[in-house]
């Protein structure tokens, strides 16, 4: 961990520099013909950015928004690019998949040049906001609303604490378990495939599971028939009663037995009333 400090601080430098030149103006940012509301962190992962995404799409579609979101889509495995059509994760990525899956009239858009995904998408579609998923380090695409999730406890950082200064709206990272009743009293094996696994494992604690075994992969990882006959095995081995993963790692498999824990991010009605209230000024 101590050897890779020179890289983060190596990192966070050059996004200060980029950051720098938007700023001054030498680099400009492209600008869509749509609002855009940026969501995004200063760590690494773990900080709830999707978590965040689905709650501010959520608000807007409720409210008669029509939202797409632009996301990057990591895990995908061929880097396919555009509109996501079925809850193919290796296709598209567990996130975008997530999203869609939680709303299917919301247009999730996967692929890494943002801009050039929501004009194409535009050409015969349209919607009144796009959420750029991930988006606070990417300058490259201007947006109205710039949500920032604070979340200090984050082991990798990406920028240093200046950087919250070019957010409109500051967000702790606050989530919440929707089903632990589920959980609670339980002998639990746990899995996931995150950022930061113990984040789970420890919001699991909270609700009262009984963890009697744990498993913790990389973030996005993909799941073989081997992975989870190995999860079955040492779930029994613990004597578990019940098998439990995230909603993110589910979207990767359809196994009933395995049970995926509803978590979201609580943001302040005052907040999002703000964010709708910006976007409203930018839609024609």
């Amino acid at each position: 961990m101590i050897l890779l400090k020179p890289l983060e601080l190596a990192w966070r430098a050059l996004n200060r520099l980029r950051r720098a030149l938007y700023r001054w103006g030498v680099l400009r940012p492209a600008r869509l013909p749509r609002p855009v509301i940026s969501v995004g962190n200063l760590s690494a992962g773990g900080a709830g950015k999707t978590p965040a995404v689905i709650a501010i799409a959520g608000y807007l579609h409720r409210h008669g928004y029509r939202v797409s979101v632009l996301t990057r889509g990591y895990g995908r495995v061929n880097g396919e690019c555009g509109l996501v059509d079925s809850h193919d994760a290796e296709r598209f990525g567990d996130e975008p998949v997530l999203i869609k899956s939680l709303f299917p009239d919301v247009a999730v858009i996967v692929g890494s040049n943002r801009f050039a995904n929501a004009i194409q998408f535009l050409t015969t579609n349209d919607c009144d906001v796009f959420i750029l998923d991930d988006g606070f380090q990417h300058l490259q695409l201007a947006r109205d609303v710039n949500v920032l999730i604070d979340a200090p406890e984050g082991r990798w950082f990406r920028e240093g604490p200046s950087a919250k200064g070019d957010a409109d709206i500051v967000i702790g990272r606050a989530l919440r378990v929707i089903d632990g009743d589920r959980v609670k009293g339980k002998r639990v094996f746990a899995f996931s495939g995150l950022a930061d696994n113990e984040q789970f494992f420890a919001t699991l604690r909270q609700c009262g599971a009984i963890l009697a075994g744990t498993r913790g992969f990389r973030d996005h990882h993909r799941y073989e028939a081997t992975d989870l006959a190995s999860i079955r095995e040492a779930a029994a081995a613990v004597s578990a009663e019940l098998i439990v993963t995230t909603q993110k790692d589910a979207v990767k498999f359809d196994e009933r037995d395995i049970i995926p824990l509803v978590v979201e991010m609580a943001i302040d009605p005052a907040v999002l009333e703000a964010i709708a209230a910006r976007v409203s000024g930018n839609v024609s």
